[in-house]
């Protein structure tokens, strides 16, 4: 039996929207199958290969957790000695999570802080200055009480290796990682990337079915150990045989055996799916860079990435020496087509019965969950209040605001109104009600949110002192005070 059917993988592609996909395979320390599918560019029609570079988005967490893992093995730190030992500047508002946070609690996403997206990523701060925001982040959770799963405190965790250090976490991650496993190509930038002959072109579909636009990629600057890794599947074989055999390459130790380990052990409970069927449980751990549940009563070790255009999963079966590695250059949400293509090729690979994974998981096409969620987030009804006025001139809506966080916006009056400056980006102002703005499709990691933009005025003098932005969905709006500076627009 073929591990893939080309005529199921094609008629997959096309019903998810797919322009280019490429898999492989490994077990038992052999490659055993490696395939590309579709177009890694619809301009030029060039093949997606099993070489294409692309983005892995968040798998990019497991290559952080394994540069914290060696110098864990090196003596260099301790997964559970307070991060403030290592670092006396490091703070967040809640003083206990201050004093006691390790490098453990972030690692398993229990700071006690949201996702908090639209703080990255952000090329007018060093790594530095990024930790120093952390602090005015109030906790929407008690410290070590939930798993929130947050790009900004795995930033952070590079940032840690790299004061251990005294090397940058792209030093580390080539260093450690790149060059021991014969990964020349892998890169940690789209620049680099885009140097490469052969790499895919990403895509996003604004309307489900319709038509695929390029996206226009990031460079992920401060965020870059939550999700700058660009590489190919067959460059992660090596990647995912090094887990398979815990630590181990070619006969050489990298990691040791109790660092592997603690890496892959889901530690704190999460929402995996929104399906649920007798081979496989909705709800999952976090372990260390890696998600888990178990497939089939198989352990399934595994994570995924979604990012400006790419989608990513990588998987180990730890019991049967299996790994797979999947990329594709789509937008998301794609993660029911991701865990198709997944278990069906370990039904075939394993000789297990046939499980019609397909039919299964387009009944999730638009029905979310868990981790698998949709671009779009919309924080206010669609409908303005009527009968509503702004309280000011349009003049004193002007200017530049700073949250101590999230930097600097800036708001400037042109021909057809009200625009807002966030970062490289421009949104028109559309009033809401009294002095609430609506702002569409504000750009925060892999969703774009619609959200309210609401002015305050100093109760004495009446003049707008501020205003309140709603970029985190579940938290309170985020304050910005108004400086006495002239917006500008980058």
């Amino acid at each position: 039996m073929e591990l893939l059917d080309d005529a199921f993988v094609e008629k997959e592609m096309t019903y998810w929207n797919v322009p280019g996909m490429a898999v492989a395979l490994c077990r038992d320390g052999e490659v055993l199958f490696e395939k590309g599918y579709g177009c890694r560019s619809l301009a030029s029609k060039e093949p997606m290969t099993p070489f294409t570079l692309s983005g892995i988005a968040s798998c990019s967490k497991s290559f952080t957790s394994a540069v914290l893992a060696a110098l864990v093995d090196r003596g260099l730190l301790d997964y559970d000695t307070p991060v403030r030992e290592y670092l006396p500047d490091f703070a967040l508002m809640d003083p206990v999570a201050t004093a006691q946070a390790t490098v453990r609690d972030m690692l398993y996403h229990r700071t006690g802080l949201a996702g908090h997206d639209a703080m990255w990523p952000d090329d007018t701060v060093s790594r530095d200055e990024w930790m120093h925001r952390l602090r005015y982040l109030e906790p929407n959770r008690p410290f070590r009480s939930a798993t929130q799963y947050s790009n900004v405190i795995y930033s952070l965790l590079g940032h840690i290796a790299e004061r251990i250090t005294g090397r940058t976490w792209e030093e580390l991650v080539r260093e450690l990682i790149f060059e021991p496993l014969g990964m020349k190509r892998s890169c940690l930038t789209v620049e680099e990337m885009r140097r490469d002959s052969n790499y895919a072109v990403g895509y996003f579909e604004r309307d489900r079915h319709g038509a695929l636009e390029e996206m226009p990629a990031w460079e992920m600057n401060v965020g870059a150990p939550a999700a700058a890794v660009n590489t190919c599947v067959h460059e992660m074989m090596s990647w995912l045989m090094l887990h398979l055999e815990n630590g181990v390459h070619e006969g050489k130790r990298l990691f040791s055996e109790n660092v592997m380990q603690q890496m892959h052990r889901g530690c704190v409970d999460m929402d995996l799916f929104p399906w649920s069927y007798p081979e496989i449980p909705s709800c999952g751990f976090y372990g260390m860079g890696w998600k888990s549940f178990f497939y089939r009563g198989m352990p399934f070790v595994f994570h995924t990435g979604e990012l400006e255009g790419y989608c990513a999963m990588q998987i180990l079966l730890p019991e049967q020496k299996l790994g797979i590695m999947i990329q594709v250059n789509r937008h998301k949400p794609l993660s029911p087509f991701l865990n198709e293509i997944a278990y069906t090729l370990i039904d075939h690979a394993l000789g297990m019965p046939d499980v019609d994974w397909a039919k299964r998981l387009h009944e999730f096409d638009g029905h979310f969950g868990g981790t698998h969620y949709d671009w779009r987030v919309n924080l206010l009804p669609d409908a303005p209040v009527p009968g509503t006025c702004l309280s000011h001139e349009i003049a004193a809506y002007t200017g530049t605001f700073e949250s101590k966080a999230y930097g600097k916006i800036h708001v400037k009056r042109e021909k057809d109104g009200l625009i807002l400056y966030y970062k490289h980006w421009a949104f028109p102002m559309e009033h809401y009600h009294y002095d609430t703005f609506r702002i569409r499709e504000l750009k925060e990691d892999t969703i774009f949110v619609t959200l309210p933009m609401t002015y305050h005025y100093e109760e004495n003098s009446g003049a707008i002192d501020g205003c309140y932005l709603k970029l985190e969905p579940e938290t309170s709006s985020i304050w910005f005070q108004k400086l006495d500076e002239e917006p500008v627009i980058f």
